[in-house]
């Protein structure tokens, strides 16, 4: 049996539809359908049922899902067995725009130093994204700012610590939330809504000023939110690390209060599901990520 079915078995799992899942691996949908009766076939029963539109794992459906992991683990260690003395093949990381930008080049850089022949694709997309691709086999490790994870049956989780975010302005700007809040356009400049620092804010915000109006400006690039609250556009809930240079130059200054959150730097890769390219990733990554980004005293 192809390999690639117990791929698409995953991508199906993680996207909730064969639709989807076509577009995620640029399959036509009759392609997907195939794939699935041919490993129907084999198990003896359909691995997903239809309960309306509604896709769910049937019951082999459910006992294949830690089989798959296992195959496409052994695949990849088997692959690797071409070149003993030195990694290759490939390795695929998916982290939000925050640690790609503010922390992770020294870890990419010390993997590539030891790890020439393997191929690295990174990718960049919202903590929410990023646990769907580890979960779908479209991503080997991952890298989230999120509250902590609870134990899950699929993943390994491991917390690099907790990071404090500030609310911030223009220099000029009023020193309180509540001043600026009170403006006829309080803009808040934030990027995507599945972002775990925008949801903290956004919490805050409904719970203390409900009857508050306050209008988002989505930007998707933490550069351009900078520069549009430093000239005055609004203001931002941002992680410290993101601020730093910011602060320190006078291009933006904190507000008060400070809000609390429950965001954590954490490394997500799936149990069943470790090949020596992980392994080294997975030990760069907690060795160098936590002196580029150090963990905060306070959560």
């Amino acid at each position: 049996m192809d390999i690639q079915y117990f791929r698409t078995f995953k991508i199906i799992l993680a996207t909730g539809s064969y639709s989807a899942a076509a577009t995620e691996l640029n399959y036509t949908q009759s392609t997907i359908t195939a794939q699935m009766k041919r490993l129907a076939s084999v198990i003896c029963e359909p691995p997903f049922l239809f309960r309306g539109k509604t896709l769910r794992l049937s019951p082999t459906g459910k006992r294949l899902v830690p089989l798959a992991d296992a195959i496409l683990a052994n695949y990849q260690q088997v692959t690797d067995l071409a070149t003993p003395h030195q990694l290759s093949g490939s390795l695929r990381l998916s982290v939000p725009e925050s640690l790609m930008m503010y922390g992770l080049n020294p870890v990419l850089q010390g993997f590539a130093a030891r790890n020439p022949l393997v191929n690295l694709t990174i990718n960049n997309a919202t903590c929410v994204q990023n646990r769907k691709l580890l979960l779908s086999d479209q991503a080997d490790v991952a890298l989230m700012l999120w509250p902590l994870f609870k134990p899950d049956p699929q993943l390994s989780v491991i917390d690099l610590g907790a990071q404090c975010c500030s609310l911030v302005a223009a220099r000029n700007a009023p020193t309180t939330l509540k001043a600026i809040l009170a403006q006829p356009q309080a803009h808040f400049v934030i990027n995507e809504k599945q972002c775990g620092y925008r949801q903290a804010f956004e919490q805050y915000r409904h719970q203390q000023y409900p009857e508050t109006h306050m209008q988002t400006m989505e930007v998707w690039s933490l550069a351009a939110i900078k520069q549009t609250v430093s000239a005055g556009l609004g203001f931002s809930f941002l992680p410290d690390f993101v601020i730093q240079d910011e602060l320190a130059n006078g291009l933006l200054k904190r507000l008060t209060p400070n809000i609390p959150t429950k965001l954590h730097i954490q490394l997500l890769f799936r149990k069943n599901w470790h090949p020596a390219a992980v392994e080294q990733m997975v030990q760069t990554i907690k060795s160098q990520l936590p002196t580029a980004i150090p963990a905060t005293d306070i959560d």
